[in-house]
């Protein structure tokens, strides 16, 4: 990979995955730059949907990269180490790695998210679930 090209994504390209249990929550994600996936590197960013009325995860996850989330649409609350802090259209907020963490939707449309990893590839994040093996 060159580096110096541009690279152009619509989210309608991209894979739905999905996180849909009692520890995970439930989540939807598009994962638009990923070096697994796109001719890019240095970064990973996709768009995460929390959906009205999904059920609160009993924690968070954590993960050794930093990230950051710019919201798009929505209202909720990211929960950092336990603590909450509301959030709607227009917030961002840097989580740094290792930091137990997660979105909550509070309102009455999706929690659309955009997300950013300073990783190669989506495949590098490992994500960890408090109380799992």
């Amino acid at each position: 990979m060159s580096g110096n090209e541009a690279v152009f994504r619509r989210a309608s390209d991209c894979e739905t995955e999905s996180w849909r249990d009692e520890v995970t929550g439930h989540v939807d994600w598009w994962t638009l730059f990923s070096a697994d996936r796109t001719p890019t590197c240095g970064l990973t960013v996709g768009i995460a949907e929390v959906p009205v009325g999904a059920p609160r995860p009993p924690r968070g996850h954590t993960h050794e990269q930093h990230e950051v989330y710019y919201f798009l649409s929505g209202s909720g609350e990211v929960v950092l180490n336990g603590e909450s802090t509301a959030v709607t259209a227009g917030d961002a907020v840097f989580i740094p790695g290792n930091m137990e963490h997660m979105s909550v939707n509070t309102g009455n449309e999706p929690l659309r998210l955009l997300y950013f990893f300073p990783a190669d590839s989506f495949a590098d994040i490992e994500y960890k679930f408090p109380g799992q093996g």
